[in-house]
């Protein structure tokens, strides 16, 4: 027998974060690609960006087709790598991005997913190199200094938009490590 869930936040119901969350709009167009196996994964941060940022869209797949063109600006890819632009040291307002395409899952899941999707290698990329640590102790990358996509998202939407307040998303984060980490 299944457990019940929460329709709205797809966690269990005992562990639901529905009334920790504070929904705010998302300063610009946001496409995350999600790697089918991570959709899957119980610690995906996610479902808590879809919850504090009802705009964002999420695609589960392998294959995505590419966007459509946006009204003003370009669509980036937010994405580490040599010919990556970083945010962190780029004077704000400069760049001319429209919105995000967020590749979600493991290091090897994103490269493959840059594989099997060829166009998002036509994007310019985006990355940071200033974030605050991680506080998602529930999962750790590579040498334990990777971030959550929501932590890495949040970032970056703070520093493309100044009236973007992170703080709502860092407690929701806050409230999940909680759930697995009580007394820390």
């Amino acid at each position: 027998m299944s457990r019940a869930t929460c329709s709205r936040c797809r966690l269990p119901e005992r562990t639901c974060l529905c009334a920790e969350t504070r929904p705010q709009p998302c300063p610009l167009p946001v496409i995350v690609l999600q790697h089918p196996l991570e959709a899957r994964h119980a610690k995906s941060t996610v479902p808590l960006l879809q919850l504090a940022l009802p705009t964002l869209q999420r695609v589960v797949a392998e294959h995505m087709a590419p966007p459509a063109p946006l009204p003003r600006g370009r669509w980036w890819l937010l994405y580490p790598g040599d010919e990556a632009v970083d945010i962190d040291t780029s004077p704000p307002g400069r760049l001319d991005i429209g919105g995000l395409v967020v590749l979600d899952g493991t290091w090897r899941k994103t490269r493959r997913l840059r594989h099997l999707n060829p166009w998002l290698n036509s994007l310019p990329a985006l990355s940071f190199s200033q974030a605050p640590a991680g506080r998602y102790a529930i999962r750790k990358g590579p040498g334990g200094h990777a971030l959550s996509t929501l932590e890495s998202l949040t970032h970056v939407l703070g520093r493309i938009s100044p009236a973007f307040d992170p703080a709502p998303l860092h407690h929701l984060l806050a409230c999940r490590v909680a759930q697995f980490h009580p007394d820390d």
